[in-house]
């Protein structure tokens, strides 16, 4: 997928919209923009826009917050309505002939007919059994999911120019992380954790390149819940800003941050545990482990996990080193930074 400049990285989710924009000096990234907005309840539902309207209207608060003058979006998409494989296909086809065939055969890698989805590829590497071939990156999703997010982006004034995957978007943010995990853009097998509200999505590194990735169905919004309760705050953002502000200490958390840990560590360990006993994991041990994503905000969920599981873990953060402009400080970039994963992905598709 072709990189472009002057991209804003547009993460749509059923809980907040986060945009985030980068660019590049020399070999140094800067953040130039950043905003985040709480996403009305019942406006996104399984991963479909059930209200474009209202997802329009949040998207423009955040670009108005964010000061960006870009309009130009790269947004991804998720969820059943995505479908990935390799396949492979005879190395003599170009790109057009490789298009061609891959149409003509679509009833066979997509359960959808061919008109109601949009497809892309991307050709990986030679097969290494036979050099004939190559291993070809399929994906599809159905068109409704990305003609809603389209039309909300404009609704917002904005033109979508790129549509990425959700886990390849991770996947290229893990590039932010190399410099934090000693290992990871060496013969390491690195297991980043990517904590969202409802799910939490793992990608396997190494070397660079993704090994393995798995959606699992856990995620921070039941801490979130629990202390919105503790503390009889109503809404999200408002927990977040006392979070900040110091008025809401490490001890009075710890139980409830303790008691996600415990339910964290358990699926992590399963789903690491898979990943060894499949053929997938072979005989490559884990290294580390990597967790980014909101939760990792709440102090001492670091050190619980480190408690529980067996790996070593740290915790990540995307943005890590850069310089941010003073309008994304004042939207926080810098505390929310570890939960923009996957609007960091996006970004980078615009920098060069």
């Amino acid at each position: 997928m072709r990189r472009r400049r002057g991209l804003i990285g547009v993460d749509i989710s059923a809980t907040r919209v986060k945009l985030l924009e980068l660019d590049r000096t020399g070999d140094e990234l800067r953040v130039l923009a950043y905003a985040s907005e709480a996403m009305p309840e019942g406006a996104i539902r399984n991963f479909q826009i059930l209200d474009a309207e209202a997802v329009a209207r949040a998207i423009l608060r955040a670009l108005e917050r964010s000061g960006s003058r870009t309009r130009d979006a790269a947004i991804a998409v998720s969820g059943p309505s995505v479908i990935s494989k390799t396949i492979l296909m005879p190395a003599s086809l170009d790109d057009a002939e490789m298009e061609q065939q891959i149409h003509f055969d679509a009833e066979h890698h997509i359960p959808h007919p061919i008109e109601e989805v949009n497809l892309d590829f991307q050709v990986l590497e030679p097969d290494p059994d036979n050099d004939q071939f190559n291993r070809v990156l399929l994906v599809a999703c159905r068109r409704d999911n990305i003609e809603m997010r389209t039309a909300a982006l404009e609704m917002a004034h904005m033109r979508v120019q790129l549509v990425d995957v959700e886990e390849y978007a991770l996947q290229n943010a893990c590039a932010l992380l190399s410099d934090q995990v000693e290992g990871m853009s060496q013969r390491h097998s690195i297991a980043v954790f990517d904590i969202g509200a409802d799910n939490t999505r793992l990608t396997i590194q190494r070397d660079g390149r993704s090994l393995y990735t798995r959606e699992i169905r856990f995620g921070g919004a039941t801490l979130d819940a629990a202390l919105l309760e503790r503390y009889d705050i109503q809404d999200f953002d408002t927990l977040r800003a006392r979070l900040r502000a110091g008025e809401i200490s490490a001890p009075e958390t710890a139980n409830d941050v303790r008691e996600f840990a415990d339910r964290l560590a358990v699926h992590i360990d399963r789903a690491l545990t898979f990943y060894q006993s499949a053929s997938a994991g072979g005989d490559e041990p884990i290294d580390h482990v990597v967790l980014v994503g909101g939760p990792t905000l709440y102090p001492g969920l670091g050190e619980a996990l480190r408690q529980l599981l067996p790996w070593p873990v740290s915790l990540g953060n995307p943005l890590d080193g850069m310089l941010a402009s003073a309008a994304a400080r004042r939207n926080h970039v810098d505390t929310d930074a570890p939960s923009l994963m996957v609007a960091a992905g996006l970004a980078l598709r615009g920098v060069v």
